[in-house]
């Protein structure tokens, strides 16, 4: 069977909107606690590890939380320090930034911290600086790349399958976001918001098709989609966006990120039974120098 990999984005949700509603950088809320932790018992109840790509701010506020991840025998990985885009940011800035990021995660853990997702998949193309940064970092390995065409996010000329990606500074295994081929449509079906629109027979049949492909599927999902409740924004972020006279665009997406959310769990729990989920260091692990097996704990 074909080794697929569950990807966790472990940020918090009410800091990001705060943020993008006021543009303020506030410290992240303890909802990101308990949402993690709810999703902790589920891949424990799954038997399932996965690879989380830890945001730095996160990490300080909340060390405990990431030590427990850890604990539980998943991977850490670097989701950068800030939250900030990339196609936003300089060069030394974003270095700068994955700096402090990478050296606090193996600071609380002591693991090796060998895999890097960009925020938003902020990556625009495949010749991007960011990954000769990421090499001369020492990372591993990158899945930021999702192969589909620009929306918000997509880069349609990338390959389907794990491929390579060289650098003046070294060589960076890239695991794209999974797609499905229907005819001459492609479907993002790697998670997130996909699992709550799409219908969980089509999300099953793709997975069934990647898998006799022998593709690995990527999957990514953020602790406040298994949060219980009403996702909410703070009333001084609900203040700023009534002064702004932004407030059709705070209620849409609000109603988007609590649309059917629901869902996701429900949809993704047969999936973690059905098929093999292993953290994205193991694949990597597997097929590269530094040797076989786990490194995180529980086998």
């Amino acid at each position: 069977m074909t080794a697929h990999a569950l990807t966790i984005d472990l940020e918090d949700w009410h800091q990001l909107f705060h943020r993008r509603l006021t543009g303020e950088v506030v410290r992240p809320t303890k909802a990101v606690v308990g949402a993690t932790h709810r999703l902790l018992d589920m891949l424990d109840e799954a038997g399932v590890r996965a690879t989380f790509f830890v945001l730095g701010n996160v990490a300080e506020a909340y060390p405990e939380l990431v030590r427990e991840v850890a604990r539980r025998g998943h991977e850490l990985g670097s989701h950068t320090h800030s939250h900030d885009l990339i196609f936003r940011m300089e060069p030394a800035a974003f270095k700068a930034d994955v700096e402090r990021s990478l050296a606090g995660l193996q600071d609380l853990t002591g693991q090796p911290v060998l895999g890097f997702r960009a925020p938003e998949f902020s990556v625009s193309h495949l010749k991007h600086w960011c990954f000769e940064t990421l090499a001369e970092l020492g990372f591993r390995y990158d899945s930021s790349v999702f192969p589909l065409p620009r929306a918000r996010y997509g880069i349609p000329e990338a390959p389907r399958r794990p491929f390579e990606i060289s650098t003046p500074s070294g060589t960076i295994q890239e695991y794209p976001l999974a797609t499905w081929d229907v005819g001459r449509s492609r479907l993002p079906v790697a998670g997130g918001s996909y699992f709550r629109l799409l219908p969980g027979r089509l999300l099953l049949r793709a997975l069934e098709d990647i898998d006799a492909g022998g593709r690995t599927a990527v999957l990514y999902f953020h602790p406040y989609e298994f949060h219980r409740g009403w996702l909410n924004p703070s009333w001084p972020a609900w203040r700023r966006s009534l002064r702004a006279s932004n407030l059709k665009f705070t209620l849409s997406r609000i109603l988007l990120h609590n649309f059917r959310t629901n869902l996701i769990g429900q949809r993704l729990k047969p999936l973690l039974a059905r098929f093999r989920f292993v953290p994205l260091g193991d694949i990597y692990r597997a097929t590269h120098e530094i040797g076989e097996g786990s490194m995180y704990g529980r086998e």
